[in-house]
């Protein structure tokens, strides 16, 4: 049930803010969602035994989505600039070498997994109807994870990467797959007749299972950290990790298919 009321809520807001809202607002909202996103992913390798540097972290997230918004070309001087800092602030607060690679590594690795590859979601909205392709695609990934989580949890039985995640399973994997070709035709017959219904299944299928391993990743994150949630911000989903794992491994894949293929 809190599964269920959490998704009436959010659904309905995040799909306003993504239709109606101003470039600037969706702006806002990718940054909220990305900080709350670092932030849970600090507290995982926290509990890993990982001390990374989690404002620094937040900090150089922000500032990547808006060479994401601003300029694109921006993204070569911040890779200099972020290294530099990240070594620089390690030079000036620790002591222990034996801890800096890993401290390093694991800081700009967060940062890159999440703002990194969410800032493609302000590089779609920018397209031509954006809004109704970044609609796309969280219709794919939503109703791949549902009918994955549903038709799993009841039917599923064989294993599909037990030592990540023993509750998925191959069964639900499919009717996670189907799930996003269903959404390539509602998307393809209805607000995206614009675009032949060979690429909307085809994107669909792609993102499909990129969305998964994107699902897998962090659960292997998870595992490691041994919890079950990256949070508890949305009561019957966990966290904001939780929720955008698939959107982070599927949204680069959609926005290089539609600038090379479609645009």
């Amino acid at each position: 049930m809190k599964r269920l009321l959490t998704g009436f809520i959010a659904v309905p807001t995040v799909v306003g803010i993504v239709y109606f809202g101003s470039p600037p607002l969706f702006l806002f909202f990718v940054g909220i969602v990305t900080i709350t996103g670092v932030y849970e992913y600090f507290k995982i390798i926290d509990l890993v035994g990982i001390r990374g540097f989690p404002i620094l972290g937040m900090v150089l997230s922000v500032i990547l989505l808006a060479s994401f918004y601003f300029d694109a070309a921006f993204m070569v001087e911040w890779g200099l600039a972020t290294s530099v800092t990240l070594f620089g602030v390690w030079f000036f607060q620790e002591d222990n070498v034996k801890t800096a690679i890993d401290q390093i590594s694991f800081t700009l690795f967060g940062i890159l997994y999440i703002a990194g590859l969410g800032g493609c979601y302000l590089l779609i909205r920018n397209f031509e109807g954006g809004n109704l392709l970044i609609l796309f695609l969280f219709l794919i990934t939503w109703l791949g994870d549902i009918a994955a989580y549903y038709w799993g949890k009841n039917f599923g039985k064989t294993p599909m990467a037990p030592m990540v995640s023993p509750n998925k399973t191959v069964e639900g994997a499919i009717a996670g797959l189907a799930g996003s070709l269903t959404a390539g035709l509602i998307a393809g017959f209805s607000f995206l007749d614009h675009i032949m219904m060979g690429h909307c299944l085809l994107v669909a299928f792609i993102c499909g299972i990129i969305g998964q391993f994107g699902d897998l990743a962090e659960s292997l994150l998870k595992r490691q950290a041994g919890i079950k949630d990256s949070g508890n911000i949305l009561p019957g989903h966990g966290g904001v990790l939780d929720r955008i794992d698939s959107l982070l491994f599927a949204g680069p894949v959609f926005y290089c298919y539609f600038k090379f293929f479609i645009i």
